[in-house]
């Protein structure tokens, strides 16, 4: 339960404040921070509201969108690709989706994210700010893979913007649940590159499993890469044996599999049709 809420007046200012203050959390768009049954623990919270970090600009080779960017802005945005906006539209509130900001989807890395999957499947790059050691402050550009494998090592680091290559890369993501307003049973996303040849490089293949987390399958993206999974059929499969699921309330760890390698098949299916989107 929060109990003191400070308004950071600039990045370096809230990166201070974070390090200054125990058991503190960045405040974005707020849509988890006191929920029944939210993960976070904390009795600070840092508004990031004053840092213009709600900004999404072209850059030519790619599109940055700053980390306050609310879910309704992407949706409403012409510069941003149509998977993301896809991904915004699981979340069925209207008010939510004026709330909820891609940074804090993404830095959350929880089992019910509306995001994270098809981020990690599109290879973006996150532009981020911390403090050393000594209090200096530094910026830094880290792969999105990266910040899910060391995860717990970014706890401190602040995202500033999602750095998306406009290349032609397919991105395609299904989200399971009973409704739009409940929790997903999984989100999951297919990423890849059609080369020459039809030559398929560059495969994500991730899949948010609920109790069960955030999970890239390496080896089923390895396996396509090297032409031993050619077919949905063949990758529905892999995926189903790989996948870590418990049983709870929202399905057993069986139905979670299925849904999920069936959902990984058809957007599998879908990338050997086009190749991009």
């Amino acid at each position: 339960m929060i109990q003191e809420f400070l308004v950071a007046s600039n990045i370096s200012d809230a990166l201070a404040l974070k390090r200054n203050n125990t058991k503190s959390m960045w405040f974005a768009g707020g849509t988890e921070i006191n929920r029944h049954g939210s993960t976070l623990d904390g009795k600070v919270g840092i508004s990031l509201k004053a840092l213009g970090l709600d900004q999404i600009v072209d850059e030519g080779p790619s599109i940055r969108i700053g980390a306050m960017v609310s879910l309704q802005q992407l949706i409403e945005s012409p510069l941003v690709p149509a998977w993301l906006k896809e991904a915004a539209r699981y979340c069925g509130s209207y008010t939510r989706r004026h709330m909820a900001t891609i940074g804090g989807n993404l830095a959350l890395m929880s089992d019910h994210s509306f995001l994270v999957p098809a981020l990690l499947a599109s290879r973006c790059t996150l532009m981020t700010a911390n403090l050393t050691e000594g209090g200096a402050y530094s910026e830094d550009e880290v792969p999105v893979r990266e910040y899910y494998t060391y995860y717990k090592q970014h706890a401190t680091t602040l995202i500033l913007a999602i750095s998306l290559p406009k290349d032609k890369r397919y991105v395609g993501s299904r989200r399971y649940a009973r409704s739009v307003q409940n929790r997903s049973v999984a989100n999951v996303a297919f990423g890849a590159m059609m080369g020459e040849g039809l030559v398929i490089s560059h495969v994500r293949v991730v899949a948010a499993i609920h109790g069960s987390g955030v999970q890239r399958l390496s080896e089923v993206e390895n396996a396509i890469e090297a032409g031993e999974l050619s077919s949905r059929e063949d990758v529905q499969l892999a995926v189903s044996q790989a996948l870590e699921a418990v049983d709870d309330f929202v399905g057993s760890s069986q139905y979670k599999r299925y849904i999920a390698a069936e959902g990984i098949g058809q957007l599998f299916g879908e990338f050997l049709k086009g190749g991009a989107r």
